[in-house]
């Protein structure tokens, strides 16, 4: 979040504060340092990872793999999984074989970020072409203070003609796209605002109910 140190820290001493079962995890993945992959969670906020790993889902669709690939893949039946970036898909690929995950199928994608219409026609966003309960937007970006146009943004735009009845969209780092709220068309919204694994700070995760 755009914050100074002494706001983040504040925020983060109320969250420790407000939600004091989250404190050991926080302060042990701050002295372990293990990424969300070695933990096997999503990069979300605690609150909305509390809230997903509830659900029971058919099938579910995600934008970027990590923790969160190993974590859907325990509540889905299905789970497909784009990623864009080589190593990372190779990465992946090992951890689904030593964690003896059978129900993921991870896809590598070509992605273009040198504008919206380019990403729009690359296959990483079209990769989506049928519905799913549970769509995740939590890949790569093109996001800056100088951008004008965000692929999470499109990415949700998209997800919402894909989403099946009673299904729901997960933004993830929902604070750096206020717009997102004004274009969805979601019966109800939650933010979750809370600490997260591996991270320092206070994140955002907004989930969209349809």
């Amino acid at each position: 979040m755009y914050l100074t140190n002494r706001e983040r820290v504040l925020k983060v001493l109320w969250k420790l504060i407000t939600r004091p079962s989250q404190s050991p995890s926080y302060f042990h993945n701050l002295i372990t340092e293990k990424s969300p992959l070695a933990l096997k969670l999503p990069w979300w906020s605690y609150d909305a990872i509390n809230f997903i790993r509830k659900l029971e889902l058919n099938n579910s669709f995600e934008w970027g793999s990590g923790g969160s690939t190993l974590f859907l893949a325990n509540i889905s039946g299905q789970l497909t999984t784009i990623e864009n970036d080589s190593a990372w898909y190779n990465k992946l690929q090992v951890e689904l074989k030593e964690n003896q995950v059978d129900n993921v199928s991870l896809c590598k994608k070509d992605i273009n970020l040198s504008s919206p219409e380019n990403f729009k026609h690359s296959d990483y966003f079209n990769s989506l072409d049928k519905k799913y309960d549970l769509i995740a937007i939590d890949g790569e970006d093109h996001f800056g203070p100088d951008s004008s146009w965000s692929a999470r943004v499109e990415c949700f735009e998209k997800a919402q003609g894909f989403i099946n009845p009673n299904g729901l969209i997960i933004v993830d780092d929902s604070w750096r796209y206020p717009e997102i709220e004004k274009l969805s068309r979601a019966s109800s919204n939650k933010k979750f605002e809370s600490l997260g694994p591996a991270r320092r700070g206070v994140t955002s995760t907004d989930i969209y109910f349809y």
